[in-house]
């Protein structure tokens, strides 16, 4: 076994056991007594502890002395954004300063007796703060070491800074989005996507690393990127096949690149990238997808198979041979019987409700959905009857309802244990349970190197 590492003057030695905190876990969760360190912040890092939690890990969230910036991220109270609290459920915070040798050597007491480690600092850093993975296995053979990063690790991009805004240019998911500002430029696809598929990547691979140990009794690197996530998010898109390539993806690339290298617009470019993938697409297929304006709302239409287009066909009193007239391009007035059809379509949702519609096509079997906003979803009925929100109390902002776990499981159950902590919460109960005292901390707090949040009664 490697010794242990010299503590810091004045501090007694770290102890392997687990530190005497109340039990607050469900007794069945998966990773119930699990121990994780997550130096984590804003999404990314983040959303993946929030997962482990949600199995029953105890998670040590270590922010530096003024906090995770997302705190003071849309917020409406100090150090209590709403972002943050959503995030940061079922963990406990623990204020430390990294840039304070002492702080360093306090991450590695406690990493003696944690299982996972979590960051997503930029590559390079944690080694220059004392936490790298090759000065913690040396403390921690059994250690899995997360890391959430842009590019990864294998180039000179791997110490750039990269949020979510700048991978999803970089990974294609703005041009993939196909949404345009009022100035003609590409915005998000989808907002923090690209952190979100990192953290759930990074999840998984924390899961699997842990099935690993049990065999090998070791721990091991586990690697999540921005990058990759972002990659996986578009597969078929950024996939290559030598068929699909000679017929589409080669040529769009060449024209794409003509507009590009001309100085043409960026929706010049979506509708050639928009031409060119519909390739093969039946134009009557488009009568049965998309958002179709109701009286009172959207409804989506997904009729992708041939089944369900056939249901969409009977729910909106569309012949067999009307669809036949519509189906080859090539025939003369094709284009005016489709726009045609397609203003007879428009015509008809118009006169009924989101409900009516949702209810006639369901009837029928056709795929479809009242296009609903996110505001709202808290008190949709099937989110309520699902469980899907739950119920929970926040020291400084009081009750709040908040999204449930991201799975069930029926023998072991997944649960938020408490809501977000504030800002050193349990920075005294943590160190002192690592080993150290009362004395110690308090002069760990004098010293600038840790902080304690205390409660106003």
């Amino acid at each position: 076994m490697p010794a242990t590492p010299p503590s810091p003057a004045g501090l007694p030695s770290a102890r392997t056991r687990r530190c005497p905190m109340p039990e607050i876990q469900e007794p069945h969760s998966p990773l119930h007594g699990l121990r994780v360190l997550e130096l984590t912040q804003i999404v990314a890092g983040p959303s993946c502890g929030r997962i482990l939690g949600e199995m029953g890990a105890e998670i040590f969230k270590i922010e530096p002395l003024d906090g995770d910036p997302y705190r003071n991220t849309f917020n409406v109270i100090p150090d209590e954004g709403k972002r943050f609290q959503s995030l940061n459920l079922s963990k406990k915070s623990v204020s430390i300063n990294l840039q304070h040798p002492e702080g360093q050597k306090l991450i590695q007491r406690l990493a003696k007796d944690a299982d996972v480690l979590l960051t997503n600092f930029r590559f390079g850093v944690p080694e220059r703060l004392g936490f790298g993975y090759d000065t913690l296995k040396e403390i921690n053979p059994r250690l899995i070491y997360a890391r959430v990063t842009g590019f990864g690790s294998k180039t000179e991009s791997a110490s750039k800074p990269a949020g979510d805004v700048m991978m999803q240019a970089y990974a294609g998911l703005t041009v993939n989005g196909g949404k345009l500002n009022e100035d003609g430029l590409p915005i998000l696809a989808v907002n923090t996507i690209a952190d979100y598929a990192a953290g759930m990547g990074c999840a998984l691979g924390i899961l699997g690393a842990l099935i690993a140990r049990q065999t090998t009794g070791r721990g091991q690197i586990v690697d999540a990127s921005l990058l990759r996530g972002s990659l996986v998010l578009q597969d078929t898109a950024v996939m290559r096949e030598p068929v699909y390539d000679k017929v589409i993806r080669d040529p769009l690339v060449a024209k794409m690149q003509e507009v590009l290298g001309r100085g043409g617009s960026f929706t010049e470019l979506l509708q050639v990238r928009a031409g060119a993938t519909r390739g093969g697409f039946n134009p009557a297929s488009a009568i049965f997808n998309g958002p179709r304006q109701a009286k009172d709302g959207v409804v989506m239409l997904g009729a992708l198979t041939p089944a369900n287009r056939e249901a969409a066909r009977r729910s909106l009193e569309v012949t067999g041979e009307e669809i036949a007239s519509i189906s080859d391009a090539s025939l003369p007035g094709h284009e005016e019987r489709l726009a045609k059809m397609k203003q007879r379509i428009a015509d008809l949702f118009r006169t009924k409700t989101c409900a009516e519609w949702v209810a006639i096509l369901d009837r029928e079997g056709c795929p479809s959905a009242q296009v609903n906003i996110p505001e709202m979803m808290s008190e949709d009925p099937i989110v309520k009857a699902e469980g899907h929100m739950v119920d929970l109390v926040h020291g400084v902002t009081g009750p709040q309802r908040v999204v449930g776990p991201l799975v069930d499981l029926s023998e072991t159950p997944t649960r938020h244990q408490h809501a977000a902590t504030s800002l050193g919460e349990y920075t005294r109960r943590v160190l002192v349970g690592s080993g150290l005292t009362d004395a110690d901390v308090d002069r760990l707090i004098a010293e600038g190197v840790v902080k304690e949040y205390v409660r106003q009664t």
